[in-house]
């Protein structure tokens, strides 16, 4: 008699363990996958037209609209900057003169440091010569965190040029 009840358990452990190894697949789907998508960072998409513009302007007109139009609303579109960003105008003048025309740009890398600071890297191809921009933005926390409000937007607070391509490795 123990041995039939003994028969009986272990049929029941077997349809259950059968029902979890068939159940397994479609549950490790479910939450495991969801996890694994990087997260869609909406505020990538609020500075790259700003930057494709600068280089568009850039390109086509040259680096005084260009920065007039890239540096308004920020720290460095203030009077108080402008000697500083006349400097970097007549840098980047410069290098046309040095490499040529203006081929074509690629965004290297946006990386995030914090939750208010980005950081994005492109790179800028000249006839002879490429050359790695890094652009700073800053978006300042809000004082009364709504759902119904909008964040701040971004703010350039940094902006530098390099051409020693040997830095990117």
């Amino acid at each position: 008699m123990a041995c039939k009840h003994l028969y009986k358990n272990l049929f029941g452990m077997g349809a259950v363990l059968l029902c979890f190894l068939l159940l397994l697949p479609s549950l490790r789907m479910l939450p495991v996958e969801a996890q694994t998508q990087p997260p869609v960072d909406p505020t990538r998409e609020e500075f790259e037209p700003r930057i494709q513009n600068f280089f568009t302007t850039l390109s086509r007109v040259g680096s005084a609209p260009a920065f007039d139009e890239l540096l308004r609303g920020g720290p460095l579109g203030v009077p108080e900057a402008i000697a500083q960003s006349a400097e970097l105008r007549r840098s980047v003048e410069g290098l046309q003169t040095e490499f040529g025309d203006i081929l074509a740009w690629e965004r290297l890398e946006i990386k995030r440091v914090g939750t208010h600071i980005a950081l994005a890297r492109y790179v800028l191809m000249y006839d002879h010569y490429p050359v790695v921009w890094t652009f700073t933005f800053y978006r300042r926390p809000s004082a009364t965190p709504s759902i119904t409000t909008s964040p701040p937007s971004w703010m350039l607070i940094g902006l530098r040029f390099d051409i020693g391509v040997e830095s990117l490795l």
